[in-house]
């Protein structure tokens, strides 16, 4: 989190130029702007649900400054007067788990400031695999570690990425796939396109719980 904050605090001091305030007192601002945004965090970051709690952390200048912003300048001893001569109107940014986004105005893309595609990859290697490994699913994911392997239900790998498989040649000719040649080349086809089916239903779940990025959060 510590990253992440950090981030977020300077994607806003950023706007206020050297020539209306001092880098000494820039750099007390951004540090009161890091505890603050430490504080309210506490107790609502999920690493494992990154989208959980967004709408919670994000800070924005939309009708006037965030309370977080008003308390940081308070804190470092700064006229708020300098934040709302500086900061930008109608803009909202989010703080999550690996990343800090933004939009300008109501309709606007959702621009990156800050991202760690590592810890977003692994998030999802793990989400992934939980939800394919489910009890009745026809295959385990091993996403934990590299190579990815993907297994039938009765322990036979039928694909691997990262590395060389060890189940031995291809069956029927299927390229990528290893199984035992109890397995036909259709009955391959077929299963391989199950992890496919529970991932997309996955990521329309996390779709839909995920917090709205169009609304507008109260100050």
């Amino acid at each position: 989190m510590q990253t992440e904050v950090e981030n977020a605090a300077k994607f806003w001091i950023n706007y206020i130029p050297d020539s209306s305030l001092a880098s000494d007192k820039k750099e007390a601002l951004w540090k009161a702007l890091v505890e603050v945004l430490l504080e309210k965090y506490m107790g609502h970051w999920h690493i494992e649900r990154t989208m959980l709690g967004s709408a919670y952390r994000s800070i924005s200048n939309w009708r006037g400054l965030d309370t977080v912003l008003v308390k940081a300048a308070h804190r470092a001893r700064i006229s708020v007067d300098v934040l709302e001569r500086w900061l930008p109107r109608d803009q909202i940014m989010w703080c999550d788990p690996y990343s800090v986004t933004y939009r300008v105005g109501d309709h606007g893309s959702v621009l990156t400031f800050y991202e760690d595609k590592h810890g977003l990859l692994e998030i999802v290697k793990k989400s992934v695999a939980e939800k394919v490994s489910r009890p009745g699913s026809d295959f385990v994911i091993s996403a934990y570690t590299t190579p990815v392997v993907i297994r039938s239900a009765d322990g036979v790998e039928i694909s691997r990425r990262g590395g060389s498989s060890s189940a031995g040649p291809s069956a029927g000719g299927v390229q990528g796939l290893h199984a035992s040649p109890t397995k036909g080349a259709n009955d391959l086809r077929r299963s391989a396109m199950s992890p496919l089916r529970q991932v997309s239903s996955y990521r329309s779940s996390v779709t839909e719980s995920a917090p709205p990025r169009w609304s507008t959060p109260s100050s």
